[in-house]
């Protein structure tokens, strides 16, 4: 998996989006033709989970005293055929494009 960081700063009172959307939007027209095919919501743990979709357990944020956990960028590899990761670190957001 690739991974591209993009990092918004900025010296004034505004501040960039952290809404996954705009942000889904914003990777898919830098990236473009690529498409969204997931995500991962750091600050709240929200991802698009192929498991969950068809009633299984998610694998992606364990227990608490469970140990260990798939990786979601493993999932989205072999499951979503994702090859691209854009990191918005000041959203704490990833979206996966393939």
């Amino acid at each position: 998996m690739e991974t591209v960081t993009v990092r918004l700063s900025t010296s004034s009172i505004y501040r960039a989006s952290e809404i996954v959307a705009d942000l889904r939007n914003a990777a898919e027209t830098l990236f473009y033709p690529l498409r969204s095919v997931g995500y991962w919501d750091g600050p709240s743990g929200d991802h698009l989970c192929p498991q969950s979709q068809v009633r299984r357990r998610c694998p992606h944020a364990p227990a608490p005293g469970e140990a260990g956990g798939v990786p979601y960028a493993q999932t989205v590899e072999d499951e979503l055929h994702g090859f691209l990761e854009v990191v918005f670190p000041h959203a704490g957001v990833s979206i996966f494009l393939g």
